[in-house]
């Protein structure tokens, strides 16, 4: 009779083989969770479903991505929280948001930086996106590519806001950032640090007064409906980003994460025009909800930018990090830019 066949040992390269294949199937067999507080049936979550469906197209059904949209897995930090340890996978995020982690991104959050889109787009994408891909990679994330958030202003319960006076003493919701809380102090506001799923119901209780946003975002979470006036400040132009988690990546394939990062930051162009085509048409929605628009002439939207004079200067040195170098590759770009319009 024949004795059974003795197991054969591994070698250790094979073990390691191994282990890093069954980590790769673990990972393709389970979906890979993106989570945001984008609502559902914006140009946001337009843009996230196409993401979604290319993936599960080009890796024939291997990759899959769940989306959690407006806030299922909780406010921006809590998600941006679970990417960095990776027990989600993805997620679409502010900039404000994302400066919890990366502080050099609050320069991007510093009021009146940026003068006009094309300004900000150029700096953006030709100045910063490849230093901030290496920051990024450092705290945990891979930056695929920018998005838009946009102009924010300033959305009051009661008081309307016409001058940086009418700010005075206002509890105003801030995002948790270090460049947004100084800024309402700046001017003279009371800042009140929210996740922005607690918006709403602090309007309704009077936790708050008001808060900054932008039209789409402002109509996409319902917050018109705690809102009686929408004044046009357009005082930060803000970017997002679409992320995934380090470690998530490192266990993937070279051909997998091809895949995930598809064009990368060539479709940041599509993602704003997207969200500015909508920019007329929801201040006339936000006027037909009942709410009182306050379009600011030029010489009143400086008025916000003058009242916050010198408030670059004193910011940056509190970022941490190497904000000095990222606020000065802005300023270099911005030379760039003015340059390149002349010819």
């Amino acid at each position: 009779m024949s004795q059974p066949l003795a197991p054969r040992k591994l070698s250790p390269s094979s073990l390691k083989l191994a282990s890093a294949l069954l980590a790769m199937l673990s990972i393709a067999a389970t979906p890979l969770k993106f989570g945001t507080v984008a609502p559902d049936n914006t140009p946001w979550s337009d843009e996230l479903k196409a993401i979604q469906k290319r993936v599960s197209t080009e890796s024939s059904g291997s990759l899959e991505i769940k989306l959690y949209l407006g806030g299922q897995l909780g406010g921006e930090l809590e998600i941006l929280q679970g990417v960095r340890r990776g027990r989600i996978q993805g997620g679409g995020f502010s900039t404000g948001a994302l400066a919890s982690a990366i502080p050099e991104l609050d320069v991007l959050e510093i009021p009146f930086i940026f003068e006009n889109n094309e300004e900000a787009d150029f700096i953006l994408d030709n100045y910063l996106f490849e230093p901030f891909r290496k920051l990024f990679e450092q705290k945990g994330l891979v930056l695929v590519t920018w998005a838009e958030n946009g102009w924010r202003d300033i959305a009051t319960r009661s008081k309307p806001v016409l001058t940086p006076a009418d700010l005075k003493g206002l509890k105003i919701r801030s995002q948790e950032s270090k460049a947004h809380l100084g800024y309402w102090k700046k001017i003279g506001a009371n800042p009140v640090p929210l996740a922005i799923t607690e918006v709403l119901s602090s309007l309704q209780t009077g936790l708050i007064e008001g808060f900054d946003n932008t039209p789409l975002f402002t109509l996409a979470a319902e917050l018109n409906t705690g809102i009686k006036h929408y004044s046009v400040t357009r005082h930060i132009y803000q970017p997002g980003a679409i992320v995934f988690s380090k470690a998530t990546w490192d266990k993937l394939s070279e051909s997998e994460r091809k895949i995930l990062m598809g064009q990368g930051n060539a479709m940041a162009p599509a993602s704003r025009k997207a969200v500015r085509a909508l920019s007329e048409q929801l201040l006339s929605i936000l006027k037909d909800s009942g709410v009182k628009v306050l379009e600011l002439a030029p010489n009143e939207r400086l008025a916000f930018k003058a009242a916050v004079a010198g408030y670059e200067q004193e910011i940056v040195p509190q970022l941490g990090g190497e904000s000095r170098r990222i606020y000065e590759l802005v300023q270099e770009g911005k030379k760039a830019y003015v340059a390149r319009k002349k010819k």
